[in-house]
């Protein structure tokens, strides 16, 4: 019954981490939020039964590739913020290229009309 025991967190961890990984393919981060706790909690009921060894790899594996998709979507999510905020920022100059293949950087001129009296 011991034995059982031990690998009752094991399966509801694995379960865990597919949902997690579910969830990080979705960017659905409400979902992700949820997660955590059970998750912290499965972990240290692991921690505390005797799991073998083999069980302990294959959760490394599977928690391995859920943080390499974690990663990912941070890398994704700051790099979108960065351009949003390039967007949004005005641009002094504008960049085009000319006849023999060169940029040409153009410098937004006053559309203001100057008079000679």
């Amino acid at each position: 019954m011991a034995l059982l025991d031990a690998f009752r967190p094991v399966s509801a961890l694995t379960d865990l981490l597919d949902k997690e990984k579910e969830a990080l393919l979705k960017s659905d981060f409400s979902t992700l939020r949820a997660l955590a706790k059970p998750k912290e909690n499965l972990m240290a009921m692991i921690a505390k039964s005797q799991v073998p060894a083999e069980s302990l790899n294959a959760l490394q594996k599977h928690i391995e590739g859920n943080q390499r998709l974690l990663m990912a979507s941070a890398k994704g999510l700051r790099m979108a913020r960065e351009r949003l905020s390039s967007l949004k920022s005005p641009s002094s100059d504008f960049n085009t290229y000319g006849p023999a293949g060169t940029t040409t950087s153009m410098v937004r001129k006053s559309l203001t009309m100057k008079r000679k009296a």
